[in-house]
């Protein structure tokens, strides 16, 4: 087999992969600062500095970028969470995992708008979001420790009930405490939403 066609050396795979990181990277900032309705192609490639033809190289539609950016933020979320080290009293371990996402948010807040406040107004995003809520729930809390992962429903139906009352409750938290309407510190910003948790995993059984 031929070795592949390099240029500047690099590979076609690799350029095309560094233009799709570079077209998410826009994406982001476009999606955390003015919202899902300002990524567009045309907005994307401009300040990408990139031709159409490289925007469709790599997604089928603005949804696909827009998605591609949640995707990339999810993880970067999820991998922290799963570092954390489980404690043996749940509720440290509820408090760390809670202190991981509000530390991770305000970092950035554009962050919290792509992962929390556009999948309320965007359907694409509201129906992926959705989706993928069970799976994050079902991949984070067995790295959080034993104790926590007996939290978990066996049912997918009440896990999916669960979630929806969970990511409801702490999304209207973060978002507040990250837009200024929330006028707390970070610390009681946590505990509160260690108390939100706790209170609804103790209704569940």
């Amino acid at each position: 087999m031929s070795a592949p066609k390099l240029w500047r050396g690099r590979t076609l795979d690799d350029r095309s992969a560094e233009r799709r990181e570079q077209l998410v990277d826009v994406g982001f900032d476009l999606l955390g600062t003015d919202g899902a309705v300002a990524v567009t192609m045309r907005a994307v490639t401009r300040l990408a500095n990139l031709s159409p033809r490289y925007f469709y190289e790599s997604f089928g539609d603005r949804h696909a970028l827009i998605i591609a950016v949640y995707d990339r933020l999810e993880t970067e979320l999820l991998t922290r969470l799963s570092a954390a080290a489980p404690d043996p009293d749940p509720n440290i371990t509820i408090r760390s995992a809670l202190e991981i996402c509000a530390a991770y948010f305000e970092e950035d807040p554009r962050r919290a708008r792509v992962l929390l406040r556009e999948p309320l107004t965007d359907d694409a995003l509201r129906r992926h979001s959705a989706g993928r809520l069970p799976i994050f729930l079902r991949t984070v809390v067995p790295a959080l420790g034993d104790q926590i992962a007996a939290l978990l429903p066996d049912s997918e139906e009440t896990l999916a009930i669960t979630g929806t009352a969970l990511s409801g409750a702490l999304v209207a938290l973060y978002l507040d405490w990250i837009d200024g309407q929330l006028r707390v510190p970070r610390n009681r910003l946590v505990d509160a939403g260690t108390e939100i948790v706790l209170s609804l995993t103790r209704t569940r059984t």
